[in-house]
């Protein structure tokens, strides 16, 4: 009698190293892989018949926010309905630990202008207590944590717009410390946000000195990604160099109006790894992010609380100084505000204004036209008359540079999304996440399969085996005997991102940002089905995989 617990049978196999797919079984014992034969050849308690469907590793995306949403929607169906098994969390210097009591108000409210984060108890300090959370919490799919600079940041001084003093740097490497010993993977950093923006290179060399001692990795969203771009890439670099840790870019996109695009940032990083530092980059596919049109505003504006931020944008002498911090960006922001600072309102389209509904659809330029009124001014008033609730879509990306950035071997795939809630229980309609239900069907869907620039093998390495190896999860990301039973089965031909809405942007939107992927049938965790024939099991077999 056989002992194998599951077989997928008679499918092609895409191993996640980029090899030609070819025919096979794949048996799975207990949570990992035991064999890999010729199809038709193994037998076990139960079969999934692949069908000449392709079975692969489960895919790993290196760049997620999901450290709360997690907790909240553990079953994860917006992320395993894409064949995505794990998460890396705590990017753009956000990890929901350390929580140093002293500044824990500031730390939620950093927290809620990204995500809503009622219904969660916060009742950890330590990054080891919030990492034993999520184990007993459960969930579908697996956790890897990095450890936040913005949380190291907030627990030792909140939102200080200021250099650290040597006493608290002293602190935030052993609160680091403390979390990379805990199991964090490594340390991130958003340069654009605060409070990582008010730090300067020598704080972040002395932490990932502290870094590079445990054998993590750095992940940096850079200090800027437009104008500045080049400069943050190098800056990152120059971290790696002098600390001594590898370097992951994170989600790069190109310098603002540049005749060569991505190949700028790229060729920095190819130039790096031949003085032998190891620095590599991941992408999305999507051309838009979908904020509160405050989230464009300077940093400092950024942590106003609401009342004081309305009566800020309601002072109309105050405008020409906004205007003016606005322009000279001292402190870079993200990519999309540079629509802002170079007055592409034609491309800021708005998503979600409660008040005023018949706005969805209209570009921030049409409607400052309509009213006569200064594009600059509309876009404040928008927000002020919204009362902070109005949602944008702000095309700040070409999709030449998606193609070169997807296309370059250093470049792996990454979503920037979370875990969200399932399609059919969402009432929010300002939430736009389209990456968070269609990334990895839509690399596939559009890049491979109808508008090719990648093979698939090669499409699944950088979804697989890649992220995988670059964070240290050397057990997975791989079809082998002996690795961890995470596996996908999708059918290509079928496979389809429900979510995103491609540029231009028209009201009314032709898909919904919140519908589920199609095609992918099976997708197995730690050796359980999560989703079968397309359905969501229920069962929760992730786990937090700890820095080894």
């Amino acid at each position: 009698m056989s002992t194998h617990d599951l077989v997928i049978a008679n499918g092609r196999i895409v191993d996640g190293c980029g090899n030609p797919w070819y025919h096979g079984d794949v048996a799975v014992r207990g949570d990992r892989i035991v064999a890999i034969g010729a199809a038709g050849a193994l037998r076990g308690r139960a079969v999934i018949d692949a069908d000449g469907r392709y079975i692969t590793p489960g895919f790993v995306d290196p760049h997620t926010h999901s450290d709360i949403s997690i907790l909240q929607y553990p079953r994860a169906d917006s992320v395993v309905r894409q064949g995505v098994t794990t998460h890396v969390t705590g990017n753009c210097g956000m990890s929901p630990a350390p929580l140093g009591a002293a500044h824990r108000d500031e730390a939620l409210h950093n927290w809620a202008h990204y995500w809503d984060i009622s219904g969660v108890a916060w009742d950890w300090t330590s990054f080891r207590q919030y990492l034993k959370v999520l184990e007993l919490a459960g969930g579908a799919i697996n956790i890897a944590p990095l450890v936040g600079h913005g949380a190291l940041r907030l627990a030792v001084m909140g939102l200080a717009e200021r250099a650290v003093t040597a006493r608290e740097l002293v602190s935030m490497e052993r609160l680091l410390d403390a979390a990379l010993r805990a199991g964090a993977h490594g340390l991130s950093t958003g340069l654009v946000y605060p409070p990582g923006c008010f730090s300067d290179t020598e704080e972040l060399v002395r932490l990932c000195r502290v870094v590079a001692r445990h054998h993590g990795i750095y992940t940096t969203h850079v200090r800027g990604e437009r104008e500045t771009i080049l400069e943050a890439v190098a800056e990152a670099i120059e971290i790696g160099r002098r600390a001594g840790v590898p370097v992951q870019v994170s989600h790069n996109v190109p310098k603002w109006g540049a005749p060569e695009g991505a190949a700028a940032n790229l060729a920095l990083i190819e130039a790096a790894r031949r003085e032998d530092l190891d620095v590599t980059t991941d992408s999305d596919v999507h051309t838009d992010l979908a904020p509160r049109l405050s989230r464009a505003l300077p940093q400092p504006v950024l942590d106003l609380g609401h009342d004081a931020l309305i009566a800020l944008l309601s002072d109309r002498s105050r405008r020409a100084e906004l205007r003016r911090a606005v322009v000279e960006d001292v402190l870079p922001g993200a990519g999309y505000a540079g629509l802002v600072r170079h007055g592409r309102f034609d491309r800021l389209v708005i998503f979600q204004a409660g008040r005023h509904p018949e706005l969805r659809g209209r570009s921030v330029a049409d409607i400052a036209a309509e009213r006569a009124a200064d594009p600059f001014d509309t876009y404040l008033d928008l927000i002020v008359e919204e009362d902070d609730q109005i949602v944008g879509l702000f095309d700040y990306m070409e999709e030449k540079n998606i193609r070169a950035l997807l296309c370059s071997p250093l470049s792996m795939v990454s979503s920037d999304g979370l875990v969200m809630p399932p399609a059919d229980e969402l009432d929010d309609p300002a939430l736009y996440w389209p990456c968070s239900y269609g990334e990895y069907p839509g690399i596939l869907e559009r890049y491979v399969r109808d508008e090719p620039v990648l093979r698939l093998e090669e499409a699944i390495r950088k979804m697989t085996s890649f992220p995988a190896q670059r964070f240290g999860l050397l057990d997975r990301g791989v079809l082998r005997p002996g690795l961890r039973a995470d596996l996908v089965v999708f059918d290509l031909d079928k496979v389809r991102d429900r979510a995103t809405n491609l540029y231009p942007h028209t009201y009314p939107f032709t898909n919904i940002p919140h519908r589920h992927a199609e095609g992918f049938d099976w997708v197995i965790v730690n050796g359980r089905p999560v989703i079968a024939e397309g359905e969501h099991t229920g069962t929760l077999p992730g786990r937090v995989l700890r820095r080894r």
